[in-house]
């Protein structure tokens, strides 16, 4: 039993294979060693001597393990061909080569595939102890032999859920259909298993399927099992994927009778009294309940508390154990109560790693590390945030609305201005807004949609959601309104040059200011460049080669056109067309904003309408599309390096506040941990 070993999972598939291919294995105990109470040293020395060996944690060697059993979900995320090859099978062959005759194509009709070619296969097992595991028991008494007979390494795998994403057809093809996993023979024909152990043990792998409980098949096979080959007395191991145990009450389906109904009937009635261990993955941690007695306060003395009972049944229930630590990432154990209630039995959780301390205090890393650690969400801010405020641009007149609020730039008046202009702009959005108010319903929302409600009461929950979408959307709006004064501010102070270059009128502006400057250090130090390039390239179309007579040389009139056309082609670029201004436009985004937002705020605000805070949609019809264009294009780009970061922390605040407080949102709580 001690070589046992339970994983899941695809990151640390690495370790944990080299882990199982050495002869021995070191568990080091943090448990100090006590002295024994024969000793006869003085104290002192007895003190030192504890000192020494309190420092020194004691270490345990065990045996590589005969049988290695994955818990499912071989290749995460998905079953592809591709995730099953590279992720899974590759790995263990890098830890363990398989034998010399192994092929990948090849499809195994005779398991187990004994004996090996190339290998020594006259060494024999004594008997079934000394061999530690037995066949799949399915009558097959050639294949038992020969199995009982095998010395080396097997594996065993029961399929999860990701597994039966495309209905086991990749499992079938590269489990079932296997004979290798890298050095591990892989005698396994069906997607459940039962292999008899020493001492008596039996070890029963299920498949859950998606249904969460065994089929009729799987039923009849270890009702059978039971009541032919084992014996009273005999304990039993089972393994599934799915720890339900945790998730029914973490998920509130305590009383859900649907999940593992056959299962629970096949271990209440022909498996009775023989289960003493449940294992299982998908969770990536690894905790352990034990069963409580019964308890009374009949016979307890005053200021005792209660007693604890023996269970009148005379039955042990099973130990539960989630051993998922080979998973993709790490799940905290702080979001799962200690205390279950499993059936009828009580259960207190007893080990958990990472304990519920360190469980959050990682939890709590996603205050400051969660945006970079998963800088894939950016682009998803920067969509659903501009999107907020996309209906709302312009802002005419919002600098000089602060400047007359607060003229002293007193901090507590800034901030209750920002409190009641975004108050302002987030009624606008359900008023006149269209996209902005379409992009607002997307984010309350995507934000009620990926709040994990299983802790939550339906009011918690929808509070909650409500209060994550409107700190995002308040966030956009303040990144709004920063922008928008930034804008009227470095108009008003002549920072940027908001009249086109040429004297030509704003909305057909090749350039502004920035780009002017840009483009006079052009002329001054680089133009000669390609003017003498242009020079060359005329010169080039009166050289010999294209005076020659046509008929000896009957390609060089093409090549003569080529080159007139490529010369005049240049010249109309460099002279006549605005194209290096033009590209030297791009550089000045200030000076775009700036004539752009004057542009815009002539015709939204003629004849002294009030149009800070509201838009009339007749007069944005009047907006020539290339300015709203222009504008929009080059205000996104600073909009969304301020917007963004903002959006990240604020997600990480809200996830590591729902880790700790409402010990929710387990599946996304550790995306920032070191083991992710």
């Amino acid at each position: 039993m001690t070589g046992l070993r339970i994983y899941r999972g695809i990151a640390a598939i690495a370790s944990i294979a080299v882990l199982t291919v050495g002869p021995q294995v070191a568990l080091c105990n943090e448990t100090p060693q006590t002295l024994s109470s024969s000793s006869s040293s003085s104290p002192l020395s007895s003190s030192k001597q504890q000192q020494q060996q309190q420092q020194q944690p004691k270490t345990r060697i065990l045996p590589r393990g005969k049988l290695l059993i994955n818990g499912g979900d071989l290749a995460y995320p998905d079953p592809t061909p591709e995730s099953y090859e590279k992720r899974f099978f590759r790995t263990f062959e890098d830890a363990l080569p398989p034998p010399p005759s192994f092929r990948r194509g090849h499809i195994s009709i005779r398991k187990p595939a004994l004996p090996v070619k190339g290998w020594n296969n006259n060494t024999t097992g004594n008997d079934d102890e000394a061999s530690g595991r037995d066949a799949c028991v399915d009558g097959d008494d050639d294949a038992y032999h020969r199995l009982s007979s095998y010395q080396g390494p097997c594996a065993f795998l029961v399929p999860g859920n990701h597994d039966w994403f495309d209905g086991l057809s990749t499992y079938t093809r590269y489990i079932l259909s296997r004979d290798w996993l890298g050095g591990w023979l892989m005698p396994q024909r069906t997607s459940y298993f039962a292999l008899k152990l020493p001492q008596r043990w039996w070890l029963l792998g299920f498949d859950l399927a998606l249904d969460d409980d065994i089929n009729i098949e799987q039923f009849h096979f270890f009702a059978s099992l039971a009541e032919n080959s084992m014996k009273s007395g005999d304990a039993a191991i089972i393994v599934s994927h799915v720890p339900h145990w945790v998730l029914n009450e973490y998920e509130n389906h305590s009383n859900d009778s649907e999940r593992e109904s056959n299962l629970t009937e096949l271990i209440r009635t022909h498996l009775k009294g023989k289960v003493k261990l449940r294992l299982a993955g998908d969770l990536h941690h690894y905790t352990r309940h034990v069963p409580l007695f019964h308890t009374t306060k009949q016979t307890a003395a005053p200021g005792m508390g209660t007693l604890k009972k023996k269970n009148t049944a005379g039955e042990t229930p099973p130990t539960l154990i989630v051993a998922g630590g080979g998973g993709a990432f790490l799940h905290p154990t702080h979001c799962f109560r200690d205390r279950i209630k499993v059936g009828e039995d009580d259960y207190s959780r007893v080990c958990a790693y990472p304990n519920a301390k360190v469980s959050r205090r990682l939890s709590w890393l996603n205050l400051w590390q969660f945006r970079w650690r998963n800088w894939r969400f950016d682009v998803l801010w920067a969509v659903t945030h501009f999107g907020i405020c996309s209906s709302l641009f312009p802002l005419c007149g919002v600098y000089d609305d602060y400047l007359e609020f607060n003229p002293n730039h007193n901090l507590g008046y800034l901030l209750l201005w920002v409190f009641r202009r975004v108050g302002l702009l987030f009624a606008q959005i359900f008023v006149s807004g269209r996209i902005s108010l379409l992009f607002a319903l997307i984010m309350t929302g995507i934000a009620y949609a990926f709040t994990d409600s299983s802790n939550l009461k339906w009011r918690t929950h929808l509070g909650w959601s409500l209060a994550h979408a409107f700190a995002h959307i308040s966030s956009a709006l303040i990144c709004i309104l920063f922008l928008e004064c930034m804008t009227e501010f470095v108009v008003n102070e002549g920072l940027v040059e908001t009249q086109n270059v040429g004297g030509a009128t704003n909305a057909q502006s090749c350039g502004t200011g920035l780009a002017t400057s840009i483009y006079d250090e052009y002329t001054i130090h680089f133009s000669h460049t390609l003017e003498d390039f242009n020079i060359q390239m005329l010169n080039a179309t009166n050289t010999t080669l294209f005076r020659d007579p046509p008929d000896l040389f009957p390609s060089c009139r093409f090549d003569e056109r080529f080159y007139s056309m490529a010369s005049e082609t240049f010249s109309w670029v460099y002279h006549e067309a605005p194209f290096l201004k033009a590209t030297l436009a791009v550089f000045d985004l200030l000076g775009i904003i700036g004539s752009t937002h004057v542009d815009m705020c002539d015709v939204l605000c003629s004849g002294g309408v009030e149009c800070t805070y509201s838009n009339d949609f007749l007069r944005y019809q009047q907006l020539d599309r290339v300015t709203i264009l222009k504008y929009l294009t080059a205000i996104s780009l600073y909009f969304v390096i301020f917007a963004v970061p903002i959006a990240g922390n604020i997600f990480g605040t809200w996830l590591a506040v729902t880790l700790n407080v409402f010990n929710c949102q387990y599946d996304e709580g550790f995306s920032v941990s070191p083991t992710s």
